[in-house]
């Protein structure tokens, strides 16, 4: 028996008709409205998110009524002192008030379009930033640069301490790494070919405890160093980046983040790392190690008032390693340095040979670099004497350095700030 199916109209007159009613309601009918949807919802809401304090509050009941009907007096006496306060909170505890609540609060809805919103705290507002120029594809590494110097400008305004460690919470440098990875720029590494960049994302990596990426880029670019000495092209990478990043690493080693300074162990160990991934058959691997070296001698000498002694087994084996490069002046300031067994042998001959030299003291380099290091030289090579008994031996090195003075200001522009009263420090 075939079951005939009612019109299309009948459906229109009969159920449709039901459910959507003329237009407009009146206030009766749409107060009704309001509470059946109102009702509907809730009751849903009540199911999908149980309110399991109704469990408790019906305990609760069954043991009040339980109690002497005393006690049960004075409970009702508080209860109904504070009526107004309980219902409120009870209301604010119901999950669907809750949920109601949140919806309604949200700033989608709360939005005033007379008033601007407020704009979001400077970090938060450079993180949303950079976040919209990586989602439209605007971000490029001097951008990312720009990025984290704003950063830690901003975290160095808030306060001068604990700044490494906030650099580390704040999650910026993993932020620049995940988008160099996304996007591909990590594939041929040319964002290494700014500077910018590379001094600015080293202190954030090592700050958040990820500077094994950076070994990664180290390495990826020594399997390619006899390709990076030809390449001139610029905004690619080329060995000149391999210096930087290489001589940006050792130097954030040797940082503590803050004013307190550190040993310089941990620049050590680094230049002992980069030198085993550099062991390539590369002129300019060897100049970037000859280079760190010169540079940590420097630290480890002239700068040496300033740190805490380093570790004596990772000094000598600094040395050991700058000794191929013969930099004679460097290896006999670093004798005079050595944490443990400070010796002044090869610095007095060292002294001793540069004044008997055709032209003598007239024929020493005359950059404030070079001036700097022979005086510290020849004063710490003239407090050492004194201290091992050879006052003869100082007073000499103590002429020499008279002489040194009088030729400087002698061939060096500027003598009026030489002749100034102020004597000549380790300061200089």
């Amino acid at each position: 028996m075939v079951v005939r199916t009612p019109p299309v109209l009948s459906l229109r007159r009969g159920f449709l008709l039901q459910i959507h009613q003329p237009l407009p309601l009146s206030q009766r009918e749409a107060r009704r409205l309001l509470d059946s949807i109102t009702t509907s919802f809730r009751k849903n809401l009540d199911k999908e998110h149980p309110w399991q304090q109704q469990d408790e509050a019906v305990s609760t009941h069954d043991l009040s009524t339980s109690t002497s009907p005393q006690s049960h007096r004075s409970s009702t006496l508080l209860s109904s002192s504070n009526a107004a306060a309980a219902a409120t909170t009870q209301n604010h505890q119901r999950p669907t008030d809750s949920h109601l609540r949140a919806i309604l609060t949200n700033p989608l809805f709360s939005h005033s379009h007379d008033a601007k919103p407020a704009p979001p705290t400077n970090p938060q507002k450079q993180f949303d930033i950079f976040d919209s120029a990586v989602s439209r594809g605007l971000m490029t590494p001097r951008r990312a640069a720009g990025f984290l110097a704003t950063v830690r400008a901003q975290i160095v305004k808030e306060s001068t301490s604990s700044v490494r460690q906030r650099m580390g919470s704040s999650g910026a440098g993993l932020r620049v790494v995940q988008w160099l990875r996304t996007s591909g720029q990590e594939n041929d590494m040319n964002f290494l070919a700014d500077d910018f960049l590379i001094q600015n994302i080293v202190p954030f990596v090592y700050a958040e405890g990820l500077e094994e990426v950076l070994w990664v880029w180290l390495a990826r670019l020594a399997a390619r160093i006899t390709d990076l000495e030809l390449e001139k092209r610029p905004g690619v990478v080329n060995a000149r980046s391999l210096a930087k990043l290489l001589s940006a690493i050792v130097k954030e080693t040797g940082s503590s983040g803050t004013e307190a300074r550190v040993s310089l162990d941990g620049s050590y160990s680094a230049l002992f790392k980069a030198k085993d991934i550099l062991s390539v058959p590369s002129r300019f691997a060897t100049r970037s190690i000859k280079n760190t070296w010169a540079a940590l001698s420097w630290e480890s000498t002239v700068k040496a008032g300033t740190r805490p002694k380093p570790s004596a087994p990772l000094f000598d084996t600094f040395l050991d390693v700058g000794r191929p490069f013969k930099l004679e002046l460097d290896l006999a300031h670093l004798d005079l340095h050595h944490p443990t067994t400070p010796q002044h042998l090869a610095a007095f001959e060292y002294l001793r040979v540069k004044n008997q030299i055709e032209g003598g003291i007239n024929a020493i380099e005359h950059t404030e670099r070079s001036q700097r290091r022979i005086i510290c030289l020849a004063q710490d090579t003239a407090d050492r004497l004194k201290q091992v008994g050879k006052p003869e031996e100082a007073s000499w090195v103590e002429r020499f350095l008279n002489r040194l003075y009088d030729g400087l200001m002698s061939n060096v522009p500027g003598i009026d700030s030489l002749n100034s009263e102020v004597p000549v420090g380790r300061s200089l």
